[in-house]
């Protein structure tokens, strides 16, 4: 059995290997190279990315009394064919209870200013963007809860997109937010109070105050600056 093992042995290595040439190992490379670029470039599906919020703005609806939230969503395909994004929705944490409120982006509009066009019964339409296209929406977001009502402290939200095709939706990103005033409801007919923050300077948290009717610019930079 060893005397036969050992002729197996010494009948392989007389097994001539295949002569490789320098031109055979380009011709190799330039296929591999070849097959991950049409992946890269044609085979990749859809994938979107969008950078934090830089302003945020809190809103008291007064009938049903609830928070909702307006802020803007710049989303990006940085994948290869079409993508369709049905829908978004955001996770509200207060990182002190650790309580999470859902809201759903329900209306295209802007809370601030003659944008704003009150509330109807139309929903956002579906994005679809291109490979490379990107596109800035406004929205404005509600509560699953009717009623819900934040806190002072720490809050983070939490952006996600419904994209079609994906089982599981897509997180984008986390912001934190140091919100340090109370939105209380307003006293005139037909408004909302309104609670709004920009970001100047990036930075991990962005602070939301109550800036008031007489605060100067300078002192609303000052604020926005920390």
């Amino acid at each position: 059995m060893f005397i036969a093992i050992i002729m197996l042995h010494l009948h392989l290595i007389n097994i001539p290997l295949p002569n490789i040439e320098v031109r055979d190992f380009i011709a190799g490379t330039s296929l591999a190279i070849s097959l991950i670029t049409a992946y890269w470039n044609i085979l990749r599906s859809a994938k979107f990315v969008s950078p934090p919020l830089r302003w945020i703005v809190l809103g008291h609806l007064q009938e049903p009394s609830c928070l909702i939230i307006n802020f803007p969503i710049a989303i990006t395909n940085i994948g290869s064919r079409t993508g369709v994004i049905d829908s978004f929705y955001i996770e509200f944490t207060n990182l002190s209870t650790h309580q999470v409120e859902r809201f759903y982006a329900w209306q295209e509009s802007i809370l601030i200013g003659q944008a704003f066009k009150g509330f109807g019964e139309e929903i956002p339409t579906p994005i679809a963007l291109k490979s490379g296209e990107s596109i800035i929406k406004y929205y404005i977001f509600f509560p699953d809860s009717v009623g819900y009502m934040y806190t002072c402290g720490l809050h983070k939200v939490s952006l996600y997109a419904y994209v079609n095709g994906r089982k599981q939706p897509v997180k984008l990103y986390e912001q934190k937010l140091d919100i340090d005033s109370i939105l209380e409801p307003s006293s005139f007919a037909n408004t909302i109070s309104l609670l709004y923050s920009y970001k100047l300077i990036p930075t991990k948290i962005l602070k939301v105050s109550n800036y008031g009717n007489k605060a100067s610019a300078m002192s609303m930079i000052e604020i926005v600056k920390k």
